[in-house]
């Protein structure tokens, strides 16, 4: 995989969670700036954890891609952060324990859809903060318990690294906080890691 010049030596470790469809792996793509680090697509699962690195802005990468953990499939999971979904993020918590909380950003993908959904609807500018006000209590709840750590992502187009490089200093930021050093044994994951998650939601 082609890099860029790092002047750092520290590795940002980061660990994709989410369900079939929620856009994991071309979210790690995007992070990485490849186009096919990671393969994606309904036809594809991932059966142990797959890692990737790269150096991008002065950053060392290193990006655990997980097997899916579902409760769900693909089609149930579509609008908000439906029961299903709540249910898997709670499994997370129990397994992983309160440093999950403390330590993930959640991405919200497929972002291009809800802009044309709602462009559609006659709002040509659509503002994500308009959506995250929709949100039922349960998932306000749900964002409160990872305090507000999120980002909307378009994995479909270039031009992301401005939210890459925001997704990048907030797992930094994380790291200074409280570096955990966690392991995925259920999901094959070796070695253990000092590391972020990024749990991915298919919120379209």
């Amino acid at each position: 995989m082609t890099t860029e010049t790092s002047s750092s030596d520290q590795i940002i470790n980061l660990v994709l969670l989410g369900g079939k469809g929620s856009g994991k792996s071309r979210t790690g793509n995007t992070i990485l700036g490849s186009k096919d680090a990671f393969k994606f697509g309904y036809q594809i699962e991932t059966k142990s954890c797959a890692i990737e690195s790269s150096s991008r802005f002065e950053r060392n990468l290193r990006v655990i891609d997980t097997p899916v953990m579902d409760t769900f499939s693909p089609e149930e999971s579509i609008g908000r952060f439906t029961e299903e979904e709540n249910n898997l993020i709670n499994h997370y918590i129990r397994y992983i324990g309160q440093d999950f909380e403390k330590a993930t950003i959640v991405i919200f993908t497929h972002l291009d859809e809800w802009i044309s959904d709602s462009q559609d609807q006659g709002i040509m500018e659509p503002k994500f903060e308009d959506f995250i006000a929709t949100l039922d209590k349960n998932s306000i709840q749900l964002l409160n318990k990872f305090n507000m750590r999120y980002k909307p992502l378009n994995n479909r187009k270039g031009g992301n690294d401005e939210v890459v490089k925001q997704i990048i200093c907030m797992a930094e930021q994380l790291t200074r906080q409280s570096s955990v050093s966690r392991g995925f044994p259920q999901l094959q994951c070796k070695p253990e890691v000092e590391s972020q998650s990024i749990l991915c939601c298919n919120f379209m």
